[in-house]
């Protein structure tokens, strides 16, 4: 099989060592902040992708292989945030049914409009969010999160959109976005987002089949990189989430909002 012959090219080169190593890096992100760890993945992805997939596909096949990822690492995070009862109930449903729609327009966006103007976007969506993050750092702990139903399922359908655009969690916009603007705790918006993300992705991937995932990524190669990536983030997904509950609201804000400007500015940088 093509996928036995690749597998054992990465392993020569030691490439598939690197993939394992990008995927427990992701599953701690995706614990600790509810990022689903796409922002690591995809950049790896891309990187070892090349040659091996049509340039035009490249990010679309390196964005799907991520999405495959996150379903697996947000669910090993989710069973830790659930036990602590790290989110809050009341916010599952709406914002996962969002996220579950979001998809279908996210994904046929993917064919509208380049990749260069999907990650210019989502780039600059990410600064503005972490501006606010810092700036709301010490908000008053005092004001209460708001539950509007229609708030909360509209921020899960943009979650759904970036995700199946980028082939990101989504977390990386819907954490700030309940913690900013819907004045959610951090630990339990990043809690939320984790579990979501299950959904989130499984949405993406589900679109992406209907649009023809087989014309830009076959099996063969998207196994090797799904697996070593997988399998590393299984190691540290839980992990990740035991330093989110252990740690303070503001302390995680910091941290967040630092990797969301290196994300953005990464982003921008690669395309300009």
């Amino acid at each position: 099989m093509e996928s036995q012959r690749l597998i054992k090219e990465l392993l020569i080169s030691g490439e598939i060592f690197i993939l394992f190593l990008t995927g427990i890096v992701a599953g701690f992100l995706s614990g600790f902040l509810g990022i689903g760890g796409g922002i690591v993945t995809v950049p790896v992805i891309l990187y070892f992708l090349e040659g091996r997939v049509p340039d035009e596909n490249l990010f679309l096949a390196a964005s799907t292989i991520s999405l495959a990822v996150i379903i697996f690492s947000a669910a090993n995070a989710s069973l830790k945030h659930i036990k602590h009862k790290n989110f809050y109930k009341k916010a599952i449903m709406p914002i996962a049914l969002g996220s579950i729609i979001g998809p279908i327009p996210g994904n046929y966006i993917c064919y509208i409009i380049s990749d260069q103007a999907r990650i210019i976007f989502f780039a600059v969506v990410i600064f503005v969010l972490a501006v606010k993050i810092l700036w709301f750092r010490n908000q008053d702990e005092s004001i209460k999160a708001n539950f509007n139903f229609w708030l909360m399922f509209i921020a899960g359908m943009v979650m759904g959109m970036i995700s199946s655009m980028t082939g990101l969690g989504g977390g990386a916009v819907l954490v700030p976005m309940l913690t900013v603007f819907l004045h959610f705790d951090i630990k339990k918006a990043i809690g939320i987002s984790t579990i979501v993300m299950i959904f989130t992705a499984t949405s993406g991937i589900i679109g992406r089949a209907f649009t023809g995932i087989s014309d830009y990524l076959s099996w063969d190669v998207f196994l090797p990189f799904f697996l070593a990536i997988t399998i590393g983030s299984l190691f540290s997904a839980r992990l990740g989430a035991s330093f989110n509950i252990k740690s303070k609201s503001k302390n995680i804000k910091v941290f967040a909002a630092t990797l969301y400007f290196i994300v953005a500015f990464k982003m921008i940088y690669k395309v300009l």
